[in-house]
């Protein structure tokens, strides 16, 4: 059950970083919020980084700066392409067709055989998405433009690469993956927000101040340590599953502490997200049967 445990704590933490989000959005382009998040995160994990052993990490350098454009670089200029063409909704039912994308590519290029559990979980997960985030204007939405919908379809193969590529990362510690990864990815971000945005002309307050803080310290840091940590346990598939819970976490953070509705679709994606996690792992599953 730690697995699961970790899994939670993961989408708990990407899962409410929606509300320090809505408290910088609007006075912080997003080239520089990701910048200053990947930079705040890689100092974090530096500070940890030194009460661990040292270790070599040069046997992976050529997989950290495909992680950094997979996982951050890639994925958020897709994003914020995408999502100009199509809605919010939308957009996340694409991002969730991670474990798809992954599960697809470790069985073509890595001859992984997929349990039959593991794909009924993966269908099941996808499933309870459309059901959280199905737009009440209905199908026309999904087809509503190509473009957008390519451009986040893209940023999910990149996600799942990004997985698959952490699956893979030899030796050391995920603390000393996780930091490499995040200086690479502010190494690209920092220039392409002084080139495109002006972030040294930020006029902020101390409370979006601590947001951006916590934002770097958790949801870029704390978070990819955790998630690297996962991977290398449980491998990229079952890591992939936090694309499934994160929008449960949110809608039940809004719910709760927002006050945003919570309609009918919405526990019935969230019950078909349970069943996906049931499923996947077989002994927990029938044992629950039982």
């Amino acid at each position: 059950m730690k697995k699961y445990s970790l899994l939670l704590i993961i989408s708990f933490i990407w899962g409410s970083q929606f509300f320090f989000m809505e408290l910088v959005t609007n006075d912080v382009g997003s080239i520089s919020l990701s910048a200053l998040k990947a930079l705040i995160g890689a100092i974090c994990l530096s500070v940890i980084g030194l009460f661990q052993p040292k270790e070599n990490y040069t046997a992976n350098t050529k997989k950290y700066f495909l992680i950094a454009l997979f996982e951050v670089v890639l994925p958020f200029i897709l994003i914020a392409e995408g999502q100009k063409y199509v809605s919010s909704s939308i957009a996340s039912m694409l991002i969730a067709m991670v474990p798809v994308f992954t599960l697809l590519f470790l069985t073509v290029f890595f001859r992984k055989k997929a349990s039959k559990f593991e794909l009924v979980s993966i269908i099941l997960g996808f499933l309870g998405i459309v059901f959280l985030s199905w737009s009440t204007h209905g199908i026309h939405d999904v087809l509503g433009n190509i473009f957008g919908n390519a451009l986040l379809i893209l940023a999910a193969m990149s996600f799942a690469l990004s997985l698959i590529l952490m699956e893979k990362l030899e030796g050391g510690s995920p603390v000393g993956h996780m930091r490499n990864v995040l200086w690479i990815a502010s190494i690209v971000l920092i220039p392409l927000a002084l080139l495109f945005e002006k972030p040294l002309q930020m006029d902020i307050n101390h409370t979006q101040i601590l947001s951006i803080i916590i934002l770097g310290m958790f949801h870029a840091g704390i978070v990819y340590m955790l998630y690297n940590l996962l991977i290398q346990r449980e491998g990229a598939l079952f890591a992939s599953f936090s694309n499934y819970i994160v929008p449960v976490i949110g809608i039940i953070l809004g719910y709760v502490i927002l006050k945003e509705p919570l309609f009918s679709q919405h526990k019935i994606g969230m019950l078909i997200i349970l069943f996906a996690l049931l499923f996947s792992n077989e002994d927990i599953f029938r044992k629950w049967v039982r």
